[in-house]
């Protein structure tokens, strides 16, 4: 069973769709067999995920995605996912994208890092965005964009 919440508490105009985002995922999420999986996707502001990431990454620097698996068995996930809106606004200029493509690689790369994908050094962040590119391209729907 896959069960995703999906929360907006961003402070920006964001239109989202929620069904997409969980098709999205749960495309993502079947790297991994999981019997069981409880998913909640916050969509969040800069301040908040910051502070996340300091408090418990001790780590005091702006991020666009931050993941927290809150499961410690084998065959189950549950896990949380806090994407900062203002971050892949952002990130969507800096890359000259769409915020539609920024804010689903953003999302892919949460999900990575709950089934375990790592990125700190060269070789697992070419595996992660080897990954990304995979699912970026096998899902061409809109799953969300700013007024």
């Amino acid at each position: 069973m896959i069960d995703i919440n999906i929360l907006n508490d961003s402070k920006t105009s964001l239109l989202h769709d929620d069904g997409y985002i969980e098709e999205l995922s749960t495309m993502v999420l079947d790297l991994k067999k999981f019997r069981s999986v409880k998913l909640s996707i916050i969509l969040s502001n800069k301040e908040y995920v910051s502070k996340l990431k300091k408090q418990y990454f001790d780590v005091d620097v702006y991020t666009d995605v931050i993941a927290f698996n809150l499961e410690d068995k084998n065959d189950c996930l549950d896990g949380e996912i806090y994407i900062s809106i203002e971050d892949v606004l952002e990130n969507a200029k800096i890359y000259s994208t769409t915020f539609n493509l920024e804010f689903k690689r953003v999302l892919i790369h949460g999900i990575l890092h709950l089934l375990g994908y790592k990125d700190s050094s060269d070789k697992e962040k070419k595996i992660m965005r080897n990954l990304e590119n995979k699912y970026l391209f096998k899902f061409d729907k809109e799953v969300a964009s700013v007024k």
